[in-house]
C-alpha cells in the first residue's frame, strides 16, 4: 500500500489543531496504522489534544505488542483500548492545568490486515472508501447536525453550511469516559481510503471529494494535494487534514 497523509491550516484560522499519524510499517502488533483527530479547547489546547491522542494511543500498542490477537474481533477492541488510554491520558491533563481544561479531540483510528480495514471512530474526524465508480462514507459524524439530519429536521444539503455544524456530540478526553463506534469493512473492491477532518468535508461535498480523486493521476500524493487546494479554494474555512492509502 501507498499512503500520504497532510495537514493545512487553511485560510482563516490562525492555528493547527489537526493531527495525523501515517505508518506502513507495524506499531505494536498492527501492520500498519492511519490516525487523523481534531483538536478543540482553548489557547492551544486543541492541538495539544490531538496530539497527545495520536501519541498516548501509539505508546498503548507498543506497551501491549505482545498481546494475542486471535480473531477480527480482537483487533477492534484494542483499537478501542487505544482509543479510551489516549481519552484517559488527555482528561487527566486537562484536569491537571487549567489552560487545558475541557480540551478534547475527535480520533478516526484504522488498521489495514488481509485486506480487512478495522476502523474506531470518535467525532466528526471521517473515513471513506473509493473506487472509480462510487465513494462510501465508512464513519457517521458524532455531531448535533448528524442527529438532525437523521430526525429529519435538516437536509443533506443544509447540513455542510449549518451554523451548528462544528458541534460534536462525542470528543476524546473532555469526560472520563468516551463511546466509541467500530467497525470493519472489506477492501477487495476499494482502490482508496481517505481519511480526514471536518476542515475538507465542510468544504467539500462527498461527490465533490469523489471527483477530486477521479481526476488526479492515481498518485495518493498529488489527491492529497488536490483536496487540500480545491478545500482552501473554496474557502478554506478550517484547519484541512487528510491522508489517502492507495492499495
Amino acid at each position: 500500500m501507498q499512503a500520504i497523509g497532510k495537514v493545512d491550516i487553511g485560510r482563516k484560522r490562525v492555528r493547527n489543531e489537526d493531527a495525523i499519524f501515517v505508518s506502513n510499517s507495524p506499531i505494536g502488533i498492527l501492520p500498519n496504522l492511519y490516525i487523523v483527530a481534531d483538536g478543540m479547547g482553548g489557547h492551544k489546547a486543541g492541538s495539544i489534544a490531538s496530539g497527545l491522542a495520536i501519541s498516548s494511543f501509539c505508546e498503548y500498542l507498543e506497551a501491549h505488542k505482545h498481546i494475542d490477537i486471535k480473531t477480527r474481533e480482537d483487533v477492534t477492541i484494542l483499537l478501542k483500548l487505544g482509543i479510551r488510554n489516549a481519552n484517559h491520558v488527555i482528561y487527566e491533563k486537562s484536569k491537571q492545568d487549567e489552560a487545558y481544561n475541557g480540551m478534547g479531540t475527535t480520533m478516526t483510528v484504522a488498521t489495514v490486515i488481509e485486506d480487512i480495514v478495522y476502523l474506531a471512530h470518535v467525532g466528526d474526524t471521517r473515513l471513506y472508501l473509493m473506487n472509480e465508480g462510487s465513494i462510501f462514507q465508512a464513519t457517521t459524524d458524532h455531531s448535533l447536525v448528524q442527529e438532525m439530519l437523521e430526525q429529519g429536521y435538516i437536509s443533506e444539503n443544509e447540513t455542510r453550511a449549518h451554523p451548528q455544524r462544528h458541534i460534536i456530540t462525542r470528543a476524546v478526553g473532555t469526560y472520563a469516559k468516551v463511546k466509541i463506534d467500530t467497525v470493519m469493512f472489506d477492501l477487495s473492491k476499494v482502490q482508496y481510503m481517505l481519511l480526514c477532518s471536518d476542515g475538507l468535508t465542510s468544504m467539500l461535498s462527498n461527490e465533490e471529494i469523489h471527483e477530486c480523486v477521479r481526476r488526479s493521476s492515481g498518485e495518493a500524493e498529488e489527491i492529497v494535494d488536490s483536496l487540500i487546494e480545491t478545500a482552501n479554494a473554496k474557502g478554506g474555512m478550517d484547519n484541512i487534514a487528510v491522508i489517502i492509502v492507495k492499495k
